[in-house]
């Protein structure tokens, strides 16, 4: 026991050295003051679905308002959280290596292609833990298939989609081993343990509610908004001064955006390779990794490819046992992964930040021109807005929208006067939504709002999202109530006239 601790202890200790040297660098307007806002409503005693808009599994909020609940307002809990579920993963990840045979030297970089992989881009999503419990439940059901229940049934409250792959895969296994009493034992604790996670929520939203959040809008209209493309020709800069010249210190580089191919490509060699060095309990791997994979494809970006990546490296350290042929692709998509990862690390710790100064930041570093355009913009609102009083962040326009700032909501400690946090596609630029979000400033008369004029807000995406709703209900009632006060940057204050 000792001679397995002592290596998983320091692949850890490793693992979230490589997460957490850049852990303080950079915010996510959207995605991290979604997270954050939800927090920070459940600590205020709000029920997501209910009280406010959420179609995410309510696990990530509950844990981060708990957080915000006992260590105050922060951009730093979620980092701490973040770094050690990374740990985790990866060294999951090589026990997963290990366990289908890899040799220790390939189970050690597919550890190092792991880490790097869950490292960036950093974020305070679900993904993380839920991958912690994914592959701990598949490391664990053919010996102890009740616990691995309870993870499986852990991991659909943080994200349903992947907790039906990981339980559809297992069951698969255990019935192709004829092992009808661990069907039965995993079966039943996934299910208790869901149940008792969800139901107080459900109870406390209303059934109604919770499903047309939880199930009706992710299967229906979700994806006509999210999809991308999947990247084949890239025609970005290639000499840019990185690793081999390759990357540039921007979104668009040549190994981030071949990443997906490459992964996808790793994926369907490594169930080849498998079918090679078969074994009942690795259909649960296959099932979980192929769903990891159409995860991926839904939107091909850089913030969907860390679970799929996860499932790559423990398929390619597999594959190195499946003949020459499947060694060198292995070895070819497990050697990309590193070098990518470190390309990215290596351009994190490049960029020039600079500390916020903000009470919630509590170290949080940003840019220099970030920081000096939320500083500005947050006294300003702060100083019009007394504390305790709403406001609300409004996009760039109302009828095309793909992304918004709801973190200035968590940097300023003013709650929103709308239940609508998410500036997402087909809600936010609906005639209803807009109507009702009128009607609760009407009711709340905030003295000043901020309205986000940065091109991003509304990014040609191609797909519904870069498509204008035409509904400009939100834009004309900011015009009529409100007049322009004061800008910094991309933030234009608003007072009400």
């Amino acid at each position: 026991m000792r001679d397995r601790l002592h290596p998983a202890l320091t692949l850890f200790l490793a693992a979230a050295v490589i997460s957490g040297i850049t852990a303080l660098d950079g915010i996510q307007p959207n995605d991290e003051g979604l997270m954050l806002q939800a927090a920070a409503r459940i600590a205020d005693g709000q029920v997501p679905y209910s009280d406010f808009w959420w179609f995410y599994p309510p696990g990530q909020p509950l844990l981060l308002g708990g957080l915000w609940e006992v260590f105050g307002p922060s951009l730093l809990t979620w980092r701490v959280v973040r770094v050690l579920c990374d740990a985790l993963v990866a060294v999951l990840v090589w026990r997963l290596a290990l366990r289908g045979g890899a040799s220790p030297r390939v189970a050690l970089v597919a550890w190092l292609a792991a880490a790097l992989a869950m490292a960036y881009p950093s974020g305070p999503h679900p993904s993380p833990p839920t991958l912690v419990f994914a592959l701990g439940a598949l490391l664990l059901f053919e010996r102890r298939p009740a616990w691995a229940g309870v993870l499986a049934g852990a991991a659909a409250f943080w994200r349903l989609e992947f907790a039906a792959y990981l339980g559809v895969g297992i069951l698969a296994a255990l019935l192709v081993a004829r092992a009808p009493r661990a069907v039965a034992r995993f079966a039943a604790s996934a299910l208790a343990t869901a149940a008792a996670l969800y139901v107080p929520i459900v109870v406390l939203a209303g059934a109604g509610p919770s499903f047309d959040l939880l199930i009706d809008y992710p299967l229906t209209d979700f994806s006509d908004y999210q999809t991308l493309p999947f990247p084949l020709g890239y025609d970005g800069p290639l000499n840019t001064g990185s690793i081999g010249g390759f990357l540039s210190d921007s979104a668009e580089n040549l190994l981030v955006f071949y990443l997906p191919l490459v992964l996808v490509a790793g994926l369907v060699c490594g169930l080849v390779a498998l079918a090679r060095d078969w074994a009942p309990w690795k259909l649960a791997i296959a099932v979980f990794a192929v769903g990891m994979g159409h995860y991926l494809v839904t939107r091909p970006d850089v913030f969907h490819t860390a679970p799929l990546a996860m499932m790559v490296a423990v398929l390619a350290a597999w594959a190195t046992r499946a003949g020459r042929v499947a060694t060198v692709v292995a070895v070819a998509v497990l050697a990309y992964m590193v070098v990518e990862g470190a390309d990215r690390r290596w351009l994190e710790l490049r960029r020039d930040y600079v500390p916020l100064a903000l009470p919630v930041a509590d170290g949080v570093r940003v840019t220099p021109a970030e920081r000096d355009d939320l500083e500005r913009v947050v006294a300003d609102l702060q100083e019009r807005v007394p504390a305790g009083t709403p406001t609300y962040v409004a996009t760039r326009r109302a009828d095309l929208v793909t992304s918004g700032y709801p973190l200035l909501y968590v940097l300023a400690g003013r709650p929103n006067a709308t239940r609508y946090d998410i500036a997402a596609p087909g809600v936010i630029t609906s005639e209803p939504v807009q109507r009702e979000i009128v009607a609760a400033l009407e009711r709340a008369r905030p003295p000043a709002v901020v309205r986000d004029t940065s091109p991003l807000t509304a990014a040609p995406e191609p797909n519904r999202a870069g498509e204008s709703s035409g509904v400009t209900v939100l834009d004309e009632y900011l015009a009529r109530a409100y007049r322009p006060a004061a800008r910094y940057g991309r933030f234009e204050i608003l007072e009400l006239r």
